[in-house]
């Protein structure tokens, strides 16, 4: 769907600016607005460069932040997975406890978590697993050395789950601040409304058109990039999805009782 709206705004802006252009090369006294055409270029160099770097900022900030959201998810899911491992020898491979928590964990993250951080939220349903795991973890009791080396590993690996969950949840709300949006948004107006004044009735309609079409294309483009980058969990494609934990979830459901349905809600 934001595909598809993303493609509508591309063509309305491209589309625009152009008609824009055309307008003003109507209007546009012979041989245009400017006296010297050098000064006008020179300014519009100034104005694109200093746009580009910011944009350049901008986008190396947005993809860290979309980096640490997916390697944040994939650090939770292989945590998962090793706490599933250690649960093996705290409680046997029948337990039932620890197990059960991790299941119903994994299926919240899943069918919970992910589409509430679409809208900037975190789970209930995830952290009330979590308090579950620390209860019921609380409450093993190791017997020899095997399960007490598992103890201590459990409590690295909680660190590792928790971490990853953190790196990816901060990433649901918008990171780029909004002063940032809007000197983007002033830079790419500027750079577009020079280029219509810019306009030359000497030159035919398409050598009018053709430049400040690409231009408006290439900016509109890259501010949805960053937009896409801003908001990694949203309905585009390539968005970050819980591929890492489904992953996860198949190797841990292997039959284990569980105190939760298919969508990890507690029964």
């Amino acid at each position: 769907m934001l595909n598809w709206l993303a493609v509508g705004v591309l063509l309305v802006v491209v589309t625009a600016v152009v008609v824009i252009k055309l307008l003003a090369r109507r209007r546009a006294p012979d041989p245009g607005w400017f006296i010297d055409s050098t000064r006008a270029a020179g300014a519009l160099t100034v104005i694109g460069t200093m746009f580009a770097v910011l944009l350049a900022f901008t986008i190396f900030y947005a993809l860290q932040n979309y980096q640490k959201a997916r390697d944040g998810g994939s650090m939770e899911a292989i945590a998962v997975t090793e706490l599933h491992t250690v649960a093996d020898v705290l409680e046997g491979h029948d337990g039932t406890r620890l197990h059960g928590d991790l299941i119903c964990y994994s299926r919240a993250v899943v069918s919970d978590e992910w589409p509430a951080m679409r809208r900037g939220e975190s789970s209930a349903t995830v952290q009330h697993w979590v308090d579950a795991m620390g209860r019921d973890f609380a409450a093993t009791n190791p017997t020899n050395a095997r399960q007490e080396a598992a103890y201590s590993q459990w409590f690295d690996q909680q660190a590792e789950r928790r971490d990853g969950r953190r790196a990816r949840a901060a990433e649901a709300a918008p990171s780029v601040p909004v002063p940032l949006w809007i000197v983007l948004g002033i830079g790419a107006s500027a750079i577009l409304a020079y280029m219509c004044v810019q306009a030359d009735r000497r030159e035919s309609a398409v050598i009018q058109a053709v430049p400040i079409a690409f231009v408006s294309a290439l900016v509109t483009s890259a501010l949805l990039v960053v937009a896409f980058l801003d908001h990694p969990y949203d309905d585009w494609s390539g968005s970050l999805q819980p591929g890492q934990m489904r992953v996860t979830l198949s190797l841990i459901d292997d039959g284990h009782p569980v105190p939760c349905d298919r969508q990890g809600d507690p029964t």
